[in-house]
């Protein structure tokens, strides 16, 4: 048997020395067809002027039009962004600087206290923080304890909860030795991370995944409580101003 388009012999069977009974094409052929066959999809003008006229704004807006182009016109999602991505319509973070007066507060602040409440101090996202001590080869885990403000955020436990672990002799704890009044606390707790390891070792009930710092979390357990000796943090040039993720 010869193949209709190309008039090449088909190929042999699965039984030896016998053409496929039904084939009409040879293997060159058959893959030809099916590389024609593939969905194509036809982008229209009109379609890229829709997009410059309503795919702006927040990601609700952009979904909603999104939904309706898919509706309207039968492409996958997936297309209609990358269309859109073509045209310049997609949403661009803008990167805040780092100034000099941040990474004072961030080596003054960096292995004292956990890298939420530097966010915090600094009015900036967890994740610009994180990457921002990973650029400088600097850990971010706590050296001197946490204080109990630090475990709160760390673990989305309220410090009652987390005193009464104390009490019952489950977290093993410092106290700073710092003089202050009653509503105050009298003194400052310091909770060092092998401590809190052990802790969720031997309780892990009373922790709450949902509600625990993950990146921290993850930290931790890796590093199974690991004390982590002083390190310096390290300027690369005047590299403040490299943009946060």
């Amino acid at each position: 048997m010869k193949c209709v388009i190309c008039g090449q012999p088909i190929e042999e069977g699965r039984k030896h020395g016998q053409p496929p009974r039904l084939a009409k094409y040879c293997l060159k052929c058959r893959a030809e067809r099916r590389r024609c066959a593939k969905v194509q999809y036809t982008w229209r003008p009109e379609y890229d002027a829709y997009l410059k006229a309503h795919y702006f704004g927040g990601l609700n807006r952009r979904f909603r039009v999104l939904t309706c182009m898919v509706r309207l016109t039968g492409l996958p999602r997936w297309y209609i962004k990358r269309q859109a991505a073509r045209l310049g319509l997609t949403m661009r973070i803008e990167r805040k600087a780092w100034t000099r007066r941040e990474m004072d507060l961030l080596e003054k602040l960096v292995g004292r206290v956990s890298s939420a409440t530097i966010a915090k101090r600094l009015q900036r996202p967890e994740s610009s923080i994180v990457n921002k001590l990973k650029r400088m080869g600097t850990s971010r885990r706590v050296r001197d304890g946490y204080t109990m403000r630090d475990l709160e955020l760390c673990l989305g436990e309220d410090h009652h909860k987390i005193a009464g672990w104390i009490k019952n002799g489950w977290l093993e704890d410092r106290l700073q030795g710092t003089c202050r009044h009653n509503g105050n606390g009298n003194d400052i707790h310091r909770i060092r991370e092998k401590d809190i390891f052990n802790f969720i070792r031997n309780h892990p009930l009373e922790i709450n995944l949902g509600k625990v710092d993950q990146t921290w979390f993850l930290d931790l357990v890796l590093l199974r409580g690991r004390e982590v000796p002083e390190a310096k943090l390290t300027r690369d040039g005047d590299a403040e101003q490299d943009a946060a993720a």
